[in-house]
């Protein structure tokens, strides 16, 4: 995969979490909401600074400033994701002086790169040093304060996560998971570029291979591939707490529309016959699409209602349930007695539907239906064919 386009792709993301998070500010102004804006802006702008066509726009001004850039963007997320940290795993009245001397940490070390950095005779260029560790001890200074800096935020990030997996469950749980994979992912790259330098420095090797893309070789991919890894991991673990019941909200409401579909065949077959099924239908009607769940909980009490009244209609309504074909037959038989006006048994309709087994009768109701669908339908009833 091209590196611009890999990078780029990365930052759209990032900035459209942003745009996501403001937006969710702006309707209940949390206090989490802030540093994961700030983050989610500080990893676009590094991705965009750090991507091979914009370095090349960058390095007119100065040579490499793109690779300052992105370096400060970085060091200003992992602090956001850990003021986050902060707030999850902290009581808020703690937050200010557990994230100061995080703060102050990250001024320091952001004044020491911009020192170091126009301290350093950079040749032309995209802000590449390899070749210059050695003969440049400033470059050096630099990227180990730089790599100091992510490694102890990235591992102060994993600790944190994994301390609250303990008080978390449901989605905050698997956020949490997915930030300390994304921290962990960083921080081996944090490790391979900190081997190279010193590395370079001490043998002369050169630290950063070239990378025709990404993932080339085992060395572009923690180069390169892992820093993207690492953040969409981190981005992901960061919304998956308030994205996930959403996710899940939309899953359940097609759930629920599917079965409905899948019901239809049964309830219609109900509502032509059984006078007490049909009058529901101009309310159920009226519902708006968005309450699925309440359409489907009336459909399956509509269908239970009809099977109420065919009840004295069966050979044996108090039998233990059997297939779902072979209930579909029953109501089939049921249904064909009804329209006949056969004079019903004196069994009592008594609904066994409670709201603790809603869901498995729906999805009971539902296999019933499918196979009701592939029996020969009821003629019409004995008023209708009447008329």
């Amino acid at each position: 995969m091209n590196t611009s386009a890999l990078f780029l792709t990365t930052a759209v993301i990032c900035f459209a979490v942003a745009g996501y998070r403001s937006w969710m500010y702006r309707r209940g102004k949390r206090p989490t909401e802030i540093p994961l804006m700030v983050s989610c802006l500080a990893l676009g702008s590094a991705f965009v600074a750090l991507a091979p066509i914009a370095q090349q726009l960058e390095s007119q001004l100065h040579p490499g400033l793109g690779r300052l850039l992105s370096n400060v963007c970085t060091l200003v997320a992992a602090f956001g994701f850990l003021h986050l940290m902060l707030y999850i795993g902290c009581p808020d009245e703690q937050v200010p002086s557990r994230v100061r001397p995080r703060l102050i940490a990250l001024v320091v070390a952001v004044v020491v790169m911009v020192v170091m950095f126009f301290a350093s005779r950079l040749p032309p260029g995209l802000g590449i040093f390899t070749g210059l560790y050695r003969s440049q001890p400033t470059l050096t200074v630099y990227t180990l304060t730089y790599a100091a800096y992510l490694a102890a935020a990235l591992l102060d990030l994993s600790w944190l996560a994994l301390r609250s997996l303990r008080h978390t469950r449901g989605w905050l749980r698997a956020g949490m998971i997915m930030l300390s994979l994304g921290a962990l992912l960083g921080i081996s790259y944090v490790i391979d570029k900190t081997a190279g330098v010193l590395t370079e420095v001490v043998t002369g090797t050169a630290a950063e291979p070239y990378c025709p893309s990404a993932f080339a070789t085992v060395g572009c991919t923690f180069a390169i591939g892992m820093p993207a890894l690492s953040v969409l991991a981190i981005l992901v673990g960061a919304a998956l707490p308030t994205l996930g019941p959403r996710v899940g909200t939309v899953s359940r409401w097609f759930g629920d529309r599917r079965r409905y579909r899948h019901l239809d065949p049964l309830w219609r077959a109900l509502s032509e016959h059984v006078p007490e099924v049909g009058t529901a239908a101009p309310v159920d009607a009226a519902l708006p699409r968005r309450a699925m769940s309440l359409r489907l909980y009336r459909r399956v009490i509509g269908i239970r209602d009809g099977l109420m009244v065919l009840r004295p209609f069966r050979d044996d309504p108090e039998a233990p349930r059997r297939s779902a074909a072979a209930e579909a037959a029953e109501i089939t038989t049921a249904l064909e007695r009804y329209r006949a006006g056969v004079r019903p048994s004196d069994r009592a309709a008594v609904s066994t539907v409670t709201e603790t087994d809603f869901a498995a009768e729906a999805r009971w109701l539902t296999l019933v239906s499918q196979e009701f669908r592939a029996l020969p339908t009821p003629g019409p009833s004995a008023a209708t064919a009447e008329c």
